[in-house]
């Protein structure tokens, strides 16, 4: 219910209760692999290593997100996202203590680092398909580029906070304040009220998977997004991410440096999430990929080997560059798909675009050790600027086809 009066998303109680969680729990996140890759580079952990660690997440992601969505269509899906951030409280918390007390192998560290990608993988189908369900369809685009925004300014806030952080202490206090920030995200959950909503008729398991595959295959706008997102998370994003901490410890930059860099990339990403929040082209989905062009810049600084603050400023183009595209995507799926498919569909959104991520990033490793970091940067570069362009080719693409002339899935 909206207060007397009031207008836009914040004006919706159960809104305003889920941004304020997921403002805490998003610097949170942000912490948490800061952490993870503190603790695996400072104590000599190579590409192989650190691929490995990373890909741990990712891989929950993948094996869970298609099962997240199906239980998040069947249950409530607030008492899921309950559920996810306590079994991450969990994981985190004995991250925290392994890495206080010790040197955690490995394994240890990899099997927890999968645990928290899995309630991940949980939690955000249910809460990609709660919010059309507590916010009306005007405010759909404005609570979107609020969270969005709220994501980017965790990503400014969380890595420069981690990178005092492990200045003054350890990767174990980090893990410790990322914990802090779960049990605060749950007790905002508690206060959420959800409303209403037609839920899934359940069927054997499978069938219900494939309602989700079907809705996206009868949107084919959707599969070349999604297509399009696999392969620039595994040939583009995944080196970037295993090869900018590398870079910076080869060059003598303290963890801090990598800190900055993601900090100043979330800056940029919150002012494309700002102009987003007030701009809609007549073709967002063509004016979001030529923003994602902006992308190859981290890569290309990667390859030139560039300073610090220059490495930064790519961060920074890269992320205003995202910014906008998530946003009117976000907003695309939630008026496209029905309420009782939704969280299906947004999780086979995660799924398509974080399958091949893991792969990516245990291969970076090996690829570099075989063919050299030019290449790899290379490479990432003439992908990154291929795909953003060839879904152009895919009818509807261009507008992000909207829910009027939507067919309705067959179930």
């Amino acid at each position: 219910m909206r207060r007397p009066g009031s207008s836009g998303p914040l004006a919706v109680p159960a809104y305003r209760w889920l941004f304020a969680g997921q403002v805490v729990s998003a610097v949170g996140d942000q912490l948490f692999p800061i952490a993870v890759v503190a603790l695996v580079v400072t104590r000599g952990g190579d590409a192989g290593e650190l691929g490995l660690v990373l890909a741990a997440r990712f891989a929950a992601l993948v094996l869970f997100a298609v099962l997240g969505g199906v239980w998040a269509d069947r249950l409530p899906r607030v008492q899921m996202m309950r559920a996810a951030d306590l079994l991450r409280l969990v994981a985190v918390t004995w991250l925290a203590l392994a890495a206080a007390t010790g040197d955690p192998p490995t394994t240890v560290l990899a099997a927890l680092v999968f645990v928290v990608g899995a309630g991940e993988a949980f939690f955000r189908p249910a809460y990609g398909a709660l919010l059309p369900t507590v916010l009306p369809a005007r405010d759909l685009p404005a609570g979107n580029a609020l969270s969005e925004a709220s994501q980017y300014v965790a990503q400014v806030a969380g890595p420069g906070l981690a990178g005092v952080l492990l200045l003054i202490t350890g990767p174990g206090v980090v893990f410790a304040l990322d914990a802090l920030t779960f049990a605060v995200s749950l007790a905002t959950l508690l206060k959420v009220v959800e409303p209403e909503h037609q839920r899934a008729v359940r069927r054997r398991l499978h069938r219900e998977i494939a309602e989700g595959f079907t809705a996206v295959r009868q949107r084919p706008w959707i599969a070349a997004v999604l297509a399009m997102a696999s392969v620039q998370l595994m040939f583009v994003v995944a080196p970037a991410m295993v090869l900018l901490p590398l870079i910076l410890r080869d060059s003598g930059e303290s963890p801090s440096a990598y800190g900055l860099v993601l900090a100043v990339g979330a800056a940029g990403g919150l002012l494309g999430a700002v102009v987003a929040g007030r701009w809609r082209p007549a073709h967002p989905g063509q004016a979001g990929l030529l923003a994602l062009l902006g992308w190859t810049a981290p890569p290309l600084a990667l390859l030139l080997q560039v300073p610090v603050p220059m490495l930064a400023a790519a961060w920074f183009v890269g992320g205003a560059g995202l910014g906008p595209f998530n946003i009117w995507w976000a907003s695309a799926l939630q008026t496209a798909v029905p309420r009782e498919l939704l969280a299906r569909v947004v999780s086979l959104d995660w799924l398509c675009s974080l399958a091949l991520l893991p792969l990516g990033l245990a291969l970076t490793g090996p690829a570099v050790a075989l063919v050299g970091r030019g290449p790899v940067l290379s490479a990432a570069v003439v992908v990154m600027v291929a795909t953003s362009l060839l879904p152009l080719l895919v009818p509807n693409v261009r507008g992000l086809q909207s829910y009027a002339s939507e067919p309705t899935a067959k179930l």
